[in-house]
Formats: C-alpha cells, sequence, structure tokens
C-alpha cells in the first residue's frame, strides 16, 4: 500500500495538469493520467473568470443566437449564394471546400464539437429568422448520432468533455417535444459552479434524460486527486459509454427500435418542410465516418427518399472504410472533403433546375 501511494504522489507531483483554462498543451502524459479526471473537474477548470479567460472548448458550441449576429446573413452579392450550415467540424470543412470551389460563395457556418442532431437542429430552428440564406445544410455525423439521447457534450465526449448544452427531444402525438437544458451559457455554467442548487438541478435533468450520464464518471470529489483512481475512473469511463452505445449502435447498424432513429427521421422532415416554407433549399449531408460504413443512410434512407428530401449522403463518394480518406484525427483529408463538396454543388444544381 505504500509504494501504492507512493506511485500516486509521484504521479501528480512529475505529470500535473496545468490550473490555466488557455493552456492547451499539457503534455502527452499530463494528459494521459488526466483523462479519468471527474467529467465536474475537468470541465469547471477550463472555466474562467470571464468567457476570454475560459478555454476555446469550454466556450465553443453554446447555442446563443447573439454570438452568431457577426456571421454573414445576406449573400455578398444578390446573384451569389449563401448557405447556412448547421453541423460540426466535418460540415464546416465540407463548406470550405464549397468555397474553394466557388469563390463567391458566402458561409453562415453554426456548430459544436462533434455536435450531435440536437444540437445541429436546434441551432436550425434558432437561427430561421436570422439570415435569407439561399441553401441550409443539416449536418449529421454517423458517430455523434449517439448524441441524440443526450443534453450535453459533458457527458458522452468525458475524457475532454465541452462543456455546451443542447435539448433532447422526444415524440408525443407525433410531434418533437424539446425539453430545454437548466443550463445554457457559461454564464450559467458558472453561476452553478457557485450555487449548489442550480447544479444540483441540472445534474437531476442529466439523470433523467441523458443516457450517458453516471455518477462516479460525472461527480467532482476527493478521487480526482488520486492518479490511480483516475486511471480507475477513465477505464470504467470507456466501458460504460461502450455498453450504453451498443444499445444504440453496433457493427451491423443503428438500432431501429431506438427512440433516437424516430426523433432523427422527424428531425429531417421538420428540417425540409420549414426550410421550403421559407424559400430555401434543404440539404442533409450524412457524414459517414470511420466505423460507421452506410449505417447511418440506411436508418435514414426511407424517409429521405419517402419525403423527396435533397441529400447528401458521404458513403456514396468516400468510402468510409477507407483509411485512405480519413486524416489522423479521423476528419476528411482535403481531397475527400473536395469530392463531397462538389457532391453538394450537384445537389444544389439539381434542385434550382
Amino acid at each position: 500500500m505504500f509504494c501504492l501511494a507512493l506511485f500516486d504522489i509521484g504521479i501528480n507531483l512529475l505529470f500535473p495538469y496545468p490550473s490555466d483554462p488557455l493552456n492547451i498543451s499539457p503534455g502527452q502524459l499530463n494528459l494521459y493520467f488526466d483523462y479519468g479526471r471527474s467529467i465536474e473537474g475537468k470541465v469547471f477548470r477550463q472555466l474562467g473568470e470571464t468567457d476570454e479567460k475560459s478555454s476555446l472548448l469550454s466556450q465553443a458550441g453554446w447555442l446563443q443566437p447573439q454570438d452568431w449576429k457577426k456571421l454573414p446573413s445576406q449573400p455578398e452579392k444578390k446573384e451569389n449564394l449563401l448557405i447556412a450550415s448547421y453541423g460540426m467540424s466535418f460540415s464546416n470543412q465540407v463548406c470550405e471546400a464549397m468555397k474553394k470551389i466557388d469563390p463567391n460563395l458566402t458561409l453562415r457556418l453554426i456548430a459544436g464539437p462533434a455536435a450531435p442532431p440536437n444540437h445541429s437542429f436546434s441551432a436550425y430552428l434558432l437561427d430561421r429568422k436570422y439570415n435569407q440564406a439561399n441553401v441550409v445544410i443539416f449536418a449529421i455525423l454517423a458517430s455523434s448520432v449517439q448524441g441524440l439521447d443526450t443534453m450535453s457534450g459533458m457527458t458522452w465526449g468525458a475524457e475532454v468533455p465541452p462543456s455546451f448544452t443542447y435539448p433532447k427531444y422526444q415524440i408525443k402525438e407525433q410531434k418533437l417535444i424539446a425539453i430545454q437544458p437548466k443550463i445554457n451559457s457559461l454564464i450559467d455554467l458558472r453561476e452553478a459552479k457557485k450555487e449548489p442548487l442550480k447544479r444540483q438541478e441540472f445534474i437531476q435533468q442529466l439523470q433523467q434524460n441523458d443516457r450517458f450520464y453516471n455518477l462516479f464518471t460525472f461527480h467532482q470529489n476527493f478521487l480526482d486527486s488520486s492518479s490511480m483512481i483516475r486511471l480507475i475512473r477513465r477505464s470504467f469511463s470507456q466501458n460504460f459509454k461502450f455498453s450504453v452505445n451498443r444499445r444504440i449502435h453496433t457493427e451491423k447498424g443503428f438500432n431501429l427500435d431506438w427512440e433516437g432513429i424516430a426523433v432523427l427521421k422527424l428531425m429531417i422532415q421538420e428540417f425540409s418542410k420549414t426550410a421550403q416554407a421559407d424559400g430555401k433549399l434543404p440539404i442533409v449531408l450524412l457524414l459517414n465516418d470511420q466505423g460507421y460504413d452506410d449505417h447511418l443512410f440506411q436508418a435514414l434512407k426511407t424517409t429521405l427518399e419517402a419525403e423527396s428530401i435533397p441529400y447528401v449522403s458521404t458513403h456514396q463518394i468516400v468510402s468510409p472504410t477507407d483509411q485512405n480518406n480519413f486524416v489522423g484525427d479521423g476528419h476528411f483529408t482535403l481531397e475527400a472533403n473536395q469530392k463531397i463538396a462538389q457532391a453538394v454543388f450537384n445537389v444544389i444544381e439539381q434542385n434550382q433546375k
């Protein structure tokens, strides 16, 4: 026991994690021995006294329309296109590749880190009245579909948790009902850090509505001080996330009996109908990353085709099983993004005739 305690203390002394929220280069071993820190511990450490003093990760993804006012709201020239995209870094890269093909494009990009469909859909709804886009893109990343069962990037991104929150959607009487999070901004998060009651209200909401919430991995306590416990907690967290995700997706595809698929189908239908009512061209962009083959397309194919919803599914353009289409961090290569971008242009042209 003495040796274990000595090892524990030694790890903490040799590889401390920086306390400065703006320090984004902690070192590989410092990061490794910190992965198992509680979610609250990591989220609160990223949080500075002001937004400017908080980490970029903690600032990203919040559904705050006032922050989008700086984005273009209309085409630079009337004869050009404004494309509004709601998604994540994958979709941002596709849109940026589109602008390389056509420099006259104006882009309005609203995204969150690995944002799930409920975040992107909510962003679209909040932003509808604030732009004159010709084309709106609802981007869905296959590996983020699991996030439909969450209310925050904290719970299912436990190792490096983003703080942002978003609604969870349920179906009642064939309509989407949004459960709004108790915390909606960094200001709310700072208050929750200081006010136990506000913090507990949010935790109770996660307990009731977020399938990836877990007491052991989420709560900050004295166990965070032990490097050994952090290693154990990391292993537990990985196994817990895997077991939850297995009910949603396996190597055979998405579980079509999971409520999230029905929710997602209603989302893309409402997205398409409301966009068309606004005089905009809706495009559903299915981003099939590694490990998901064409599973997302197979889950949504009947709805997309039955409702005649314009879409692009990347599995038809760049194979998700070919590692040459991806860079080290899992994103598409420049070449793959260019091919996907051209496919989106093709859909726009087909629907403008």
